[in-house]
């Protein structure tokens, strides 16, 4: 997500590199990935079993390295 918003602000301070419109709605888009991080983390907070496990530690390093 912080890579999206990254983006977002680059764009947003240097319009010039909004080379398509759909750029424009890169704002909405961060917004809804943002919506659904939280509920995702709201999901495994609620569900610790998932958390503590030799599978979550590769998924972890997965989604951190990607």
């Amino acid at each position: 997500y912080r890579r999206y918003i990254t983006i977002y602000r680059h764009l947003k301070a240097n319009p010039e590199f909004q080379l398509y419109p759909i750029f424009k709605y890169f704002e909405n888009w961060c917004q809804d990935e943002n919506r659904h991080g939280d509920f995702f983390s709201a999901l495994l907070k609620a569900q610790p079993q998932f958390l503590n496990d030799w599978k979550a530690k590769l998924w972890s390093r997965f989604f951190c390295l990607s």
